[in-house]
C-alpha cells in the first residue's frame, strides 16, 4: 500500500517532464524531418536538413565557440570560484561584504550585464579604450568586439568573472567540513594552503561535480552574451549553438534546420551530464 501511495507523489514530476519537455523534444524531432518557414505547408526533407546542418560551417564554428565557453568555465570558471570559497573561509576582514559583493551581479539580469559590458568594449565610448588611451597605450585602443581576433575571448570575460553563484556552492560544501577533521588537521601541522590542499579541496570534489553541471548546462543555453555584445559576429565569430538556432529560426525562416541545431545542442548536453554522472557515481563509491 505504501509504495502505490508513494507513486502519487511521483505522478506531477512525471506530468511536467512529459508535458514540458517529452512532448515539445518528441515535436522538435518531427519538425526536423521537414522543410518548413513556419508559415507554409511543411515539405518532407528527410534526413536531407540533417546533412545540411553538418555541412554547415557556420554551425561547425558555433559548435567549436560553445566548446569554448566550456572550457572557460572548466579552467577559469570554476576554479575562480574555489579560488574564491578558499579565501572566504579563512574568514578574512569584510568577508561577509566581499561575499555579498560576489554574488551581486547575479541577481542582475543577463541581459543588462551583456549591455554593460557593451559599452565597457566599445570602440569609442567604452571604458577600456578610454583607459588605454590615459597610460598611453594609443596602440592597444580597438574595437574589441569587432575584431576577429578579440571578439570571442572579450564575451568571454563576464561568464569567468561573475563566479558568486559557483563561489555559494563551494562555501556551501565546505561549511560542511566538521570541526573535528579541521582540529585533526591542525594537530598534524596543516597550516594555511596545506590545509586548503589537503582537507579542503578533496572535501569539495562534490560541488565542483554540481558547478561542473550547472556551468556546462549555461554554456549550452548561452545566448544573451552574445547576442547582446556582438550578435554572433564579426562573421559568426562569436555565435553559440544557443544563437545558431535563433538565427536559423527568426533570421533564416529554416524551422527544420533550426530544430536540427536544437537537437544536436540536447545530445551533446546529454553527453556530457552522462559523463559528470558517471564521475559523481565514482566519486561517491
Amino acid at each position: 500500500m505504501k509504495k502505490r501511495y508513494l507513486i502519487l507523489y511521483l505522478l506531477p514530476a512525471v506530468f511536467f517532464a512529459v508535458v514540458f519537455f517529452i512532448i515539445p523534444l518528441l515535436y522538435i524531432v518531427y519538425i526536423s524531418f521537414f522543410e518548413w518557414n513556419g508559415l507554409n505547408t511543411m515539405q518532407p526533407a528527410g534526413l536531407q536538413n540533417y546533412m545540411d546542418v553538418l555541412k554547415d560551417l557556420n554551425f561547425r564554428l558555433a559548435f567549436k565557440n560553445t566548446l569554448v565557453w566550456m572550457a572557460a568555465a572548466v579552467f577559469i570558471h570554476i576554479p575562480l570560484g574555489l579560488f574564491l570559497a578558499l579565501l572566504l573561509n579563512r574568514k578574512i576582514f569584510g568577508w561577509k561584504v566581499f561575499r555579498i559583493l560576489y554574488f551581486l551581479p547575479n541577481v542582475i539580469s543577463i541581459t543588462a550585464l551583456a549591455f554593460l559590458w557593451y559599452f565597457i568594449y566599445h570602440k569609442d565610448m567604452g571604458l577600456l579604450n578610454w583607459a588605454l588611451r590615459m597610460l598611453g597605450q594609443e596602440s592597444l585602443v580597438r574595437g574589441w568586439l569587432t575584431d576577429l581576433s578579440t571578439a570571442l575571448p572579450a564575451t568571454l570575460v563576464p561568464f569567468s568573472l561573475y563566479v558568486g553563484l559557483t563561489t555559494v556552492i563551494f562555501m556551501t560544501q565546505l561549511a560542511t567540513v566538521s570541526d573535528d577533521l579541521r582540529e585533526a588537521a591542525i594537530l598534524d601541522g596543516a597550516r594555511g594552503f596545506q590545509m586548503d590542499r589537503y582537507l579542503y579541496i578533496p572535501l569539495a570534489k562534490p560541488a565542483v561535480l554540481t558547478n561542473l553541471m550547472l556551468n556546462v548546462a549555461f554554456c549550452l543555453k548561452n545566448f544573451e552574451y552574445p547576442f547582446v555584445m556582438t550578435s554572433g559576429g564579426p562573421i559568426n565569430s562569436t555565435t553559440t549553438l544557443a544563437l545558431y538556432v535563433y538565427k536559423k529560426m527568426m533570421n533564416a525562416n529554416q524551422y527544420g534546420i533550426s530544430m536540427v541545431g536544437s537537437i544536436f545542442t540536447v545530445l551533446l548536453g546529454m553527453g556530457l551530464m552522462l559523463i559528470v554522472s558517471i564521475l559523481q557515481k565514482r566519486e561517491e563509491e
